[in-house]
């Protein structure tokens, strides 16, 4: 479950927006007069800020919403007539949102009373049907808190980045202009410095030259001067001369060429580190606590380990470090399956623990540490640890391995055979845990996350699982290689060391290589991807790959270095070439072309290479969709049912949800009435209009708890009604009651 701390920022946050709307319509309808579209954009704000605040019960805040909306409600139905003084009513109760809203920023709670004028006042109103005349006062709304936080939409954020990849080809593109520049100078400072040398010696050996005896004398003033008693120069000298000072002035432009380069590499640098920053900036705004996730999931961990009859603690650490959006989503399957099996078949029962001489409470340490641009994730259970003896047998049996080779493979090459789809140590097949098809769903996904994953144990006392993804999607690290004159890169984090082809004389006929005590089967690129022509590389590199505990090797011409980059996609055109992640433009503007490494050994992997692949099981009990424009409701739901072994998709309205529905399967919709774009009716009767949605369970969760909103909702064909603020046993009874008879 969510702790109150985590609702209360989100509550916080979708307050001070609320707020706002009602502070800049207040003040247009003060300017402006009634406008209809205003009323409704600040009916909606008190609509919104009601629901947040019944969820993390600040009923004051509730109470005073409240009455803002019927008062809202009422204008736009025509039942009072709207008028100039009302603003200032209205500014009242908005100052007094407002002052509960700071109290819960500044120490988390509501501690001021609530005016009971200003209610009664309001009461007074909307059963009247008139404004009380006042005076005239102006009331200045009072400040929120400064914040640190700001909304921005996605779409913006990818439109930055859009921006941030061009930036980064032109980055590319200056450097290695730069590394031309230098080349261009060095050879002008070579070439330089050849021509004086050559000058000062041919300066040196005629420049003191005397004219030969009997030579005649061209200068008159000469007659009277031997050639000891002064140095005569004809026009050779003279030529000389000027070439040797042309010389000295080549000679200080190039160094001042040299200076000039050198200032104008130490721009690029300091831009480049500008750039970096930037990017880091603009990535940092995506990412997300990864604590968010694994509090969350420590919790629903801890609930199915009391359903088993066991007790668990989940100790977590490096909780603080960040990961982008995309990565934290795609973080929460693979990593409840890994849970999920540690308390189902690594912790022991009580009874068991006890006879091994183990604390009854079993433990599970979840360590999150960054290396460089990688986040590492270490999960380990102190349970009984994973069987190598019984995995190897089990390998053997499917065909896996010879019964031959099982004395010459390693640990850690065996224990990569328990991510094969179907393979199980388990005599059991665990509808909950997934373990009757073994961790192979989370070696995918693992996998498009452009990630690695390998299992360490010992048998009785732990088992651990090492997970190492990129912190962010966005910008790829690669490694940049070429063959045939073409460039290529490959993904860095798949790469686990290079080594040269000199020293292993042998790889090319034998097609692997003895690394380590290891038996490691390589690849030559250009025998995939190009025709050899019967030519044999002379040198070249070893790309050593690890997936997941198994080592393979490519064989390339020449490593060109590293390089950071957004891939892009080929498109519908080229989709076809699945060895290829994308495409990248170089610095020089010219394409380069990222390969799958996964794609390149897929068939001789182990748990690809199976003709009886076992369908994945579907480790949920069922699926919901959470339908709620309200941020704090729809994290606060989707807690609860995530708890309950329940997967949730959530949208913020009926568009949203309607999009929803057409990429995934649910078994049942939960929906609010008052929503932005698409409410709630619309949904309903659009669903239920659809053949593919006729019979699927609709259950409405709103603040509407009148007779019409009800009876409305289910002549359009709800199943179910829930009024909020809604407690667990209310979900139980109507949500989880109804998924079972399904």
């Amino acid at each position: 479950m969510i702790n109150k701390s985590e609702l209360i920022k989100y509550f916080l946050l979708e307050a001070d927006d609320c707020l706002n709307v009602l502070v800049e319509g207040t003040e247009e309808l003060e300017t402006k007069g009634y406008n209809k579209s205003t009323i409704e954009s600040l009916f909606r704000a008190t609509h919104t800020l009601k629901g947040s605040a019944s969820i993390v019960k600040f009923n004051k805040i509730t109470t005073l919403s409240h009455k803002l909306e019927d008062l809202f409600e009422a204008l736009l139905n025509g039942e009072i007539n709207y008028d100039n003084s009302l603003i200032y009513h209205i500014r009242n109760v908005i100052n007094l949102i407002v002052a509960l809203v700071n109290e819960v920023h500044e120490a988390g709670e509501e501690k001021s009373e609530i005016e009971k004028e200003v209610i009664e006042l309001i009461d007074n109103i909307l059963n009247k049907k008139e404004i009380p005349a006042v005076q005239q006062k102006s009331v200045i709304f009072d400040a929120l808190p400064v914040t640190d936080n700001v909304r921005v939409e996605l779409k913006v954020i990818e439109n930055i980045f859009a921006s941030l990849s061009e930036v980064l080809v032109q980055k590319n593109t200056i450097t290695d202009k730069e590394k031309e520049l230098f080349h261009i100078v060095e050879e002008i400072s070579n070439s330089g410095k050849k021509l004086l040398k050559e000058i000062t010696d041919f300066s040196d050996m005629y420049w003191l030259s005397t004219y030969e005896r009997g030579q005649k004398v061209i200068d008159s003033f000469f007659v009277d001067f031997s050639d000891l008693e002064f140095d005569r120069y004809d026009e050779y000298h003279i030529f000389l001369r000027k070439i040797q000072e042309i010389t000295n002035d080549i000679t200080e432009g190039i160094n001042s060429l040299f200076i000039f380069s050198e200032n104008l590499s130490s721009h690029f640098k300091s831009l480049g580190r500008e750039i970096n920053y930037l990017k880091d900036s603009l990535i940092e705004i995506r990412m997300i606590p990864i604590g968010k996730l694994l509090h969350r999931l420590s919790e629903a961990i801890k609930e199915n380990a009391k359903d088993i009859g066991k007790t668990v603690e989940i100790d977590i650490k490096g909780a603080e470090i960040k990961i982008d959006k995309p990565v934290f989503d795609s973080l929460y399957e693979p990593i409840i399956h890994i849970l999920r099996n540690a308390i189902q078949h690594g912790i022991e029962s009580f009874e068991e623990r006890i006879k091994k001489g183990k604390e009854q409470t079993g433990h599970i340490k979840i360590d999150v540490k960054k290396e460089g641009k990688y986040i590492v994730i270490a999960i380990k259970d102190d349970g009984r640890g994973i069987d190598i003896d019984k995995v190897k047998e089990i390998a053997v049996q499917k065909g896996l391995i010879s019964s031959e080779y099982t004395s010459f493979i390693s640990e850690e090459e065996i224990l990569s055979y328990i991510f094969v789809p179907g393979f199980s140590t388990s005599d059991e097949i665990d509808f909950q845990s997934g373990r009757g098809m073994g961790l192979n769903i989370v070696k995918t996904a693992i996998s498009k996350l452009k990630g690695t994953i390998e299992v360490f144990s010992e048998l009785d006392k732990e088992t651990t699982f090492i997970i190492k993804i990129p912190q962010s999607l966005t910008i790829s690290n690669l490694l940049i290689f070429s063959s045939h004159n073409l460039d290529f890169a490959i993904p860095i984090n798949y790469i686990e060391e290079i080594l040269t082809l000199e020293d292993f004389p042998h790889a090319l006929e034998e097609r692997s290589i003895n690394h380590k005590n290891r038996i490691i089967p390589v690849k030559i690129f250009s025998e995939i991807f190009f025709s050899l022509n019967g030519k044999t590389l002379q040198k070249g590199y070893i790309i050593v790959f690890n997936f997941s505990g198994i080592r393979k090797g490519l064989i390339v011409d020449e490593i060109l270095g590293h390089e950071e980059a957004t891939v892009h996609n080929f498109g519908k055109f080229l989709e076809g070439l699945i060895q290829y992640l994308g495409y990248f433009i170089s610095g020089k503007g010219s394409p380069r072309y990222v390969i799958d490494p996964l794609k390149l050994f897929e068939e001789e992997f182990i748990f690809t290479g199976l003709s009886d692949k076992i369908t994945e099981s579907f480790i949920y009990s069922g699926s919901v969709l959470v339908v709620d424009d309200s941020i704090s409701v729809r994290k606060t739901l989707q807690s609860v049912l995530e708890a309950k072994k329940l997967r949730v998709y959530t949208a913020k309205d009926g568009v949203e949800a309607l999009n929803l529905l057409e990429r995934n399967k649910v078994d049942m919709v939960v929906t609010d009435l008052e929503m932005p774009v698409m409410h709630g009716y619309e949904l309903i009767s659009r669903l239920r209009k659809d053949a593919r949605f006729k019979n699927l369970p609709i259950i409405v969760l709103t603040s509407r708890g009148t007779k019409k909103h009800e009876e409305k909702a289910f002549e359009l064909g709800a199943d179910g009604y829930i009024v909020k603020p809604f407690d667990e046993k209310t979900i139980e009874e109507e949500i989880l009651d109804r998924l079972k008879l399904l």
